[in-house]
């Protein structure tokens, strides 16, 4: 996912960078992309991840809280801890960091998928309006049939048009 990411961006940059149109394709494609960014859908998708982050990291936070309390709470119950005692705070702290940790990993991949799928459908709807107007004399000499010369120099229609 990261890779995809910073592929596009250093597409992009190096595009800018190196196309020789210069400062006016720059800003074509700064208005274009902003425009992309200002629509409907994309503001939604940028909603729906920043709700979904702030709504996991919420989650982790609290679990994080309920096992580092335990855990003090465990170590400092008394001073008459056994060995037992202490194996198990250890144990219950791995398992709620690795509990955490699981949680994390599954927030980060679900909302590095939406971005995923945020960020190709904004790159297809600026793909679409960067994409130049066919002009007149590419329409008109796309519109003749290809012709072939048989021996003796007559020409006829290539076979696909019989």
């Amino acid at each position: 996912m990261k890779g995809k990411i910073l592929f596009v961006v250093g597409l992009g940059t190096g595009y800018v960078l190196g196309t020789r149109a210069g400062r006016e394709r720059y800003e074509q494609i700064r208005k274009a992309a902003e425009g992309v960014w200002n629509t409907p859908a994309v503001q939604q998708g940028v909603d729906t991840v920043k709700g979904f982050a702030a709504d996991k990291v919420g989650d982790l936070s609290g679990t994080v809280l309920d096992g580092v309390k335990s855990l003090i709470g465990n170590a400092t119950r008394g001073s008459g801890a056994t060995k037992h005692d202490v194996s198990s705070a250890a144990r219950a702290a791995k398992q709620n960091v690795s509990k955490t940790a699981a949680a994390a990993k599954s927030a980060l991949d679900d909302a590095a998928s939406a971005l995923d799928e945020v960020i190709d459908d904004a790159a297809d709807v600026a793909a679409s309006s960067a994409r130049p107007k066919s002009t007149a004399a590419a329409t008109s000499s796309a519109k003749r049939p290809p012709v072939t010369r048989n021996g003796a120099g007559s020409s006829k229609p290539a076979a696909s048009d019989s």
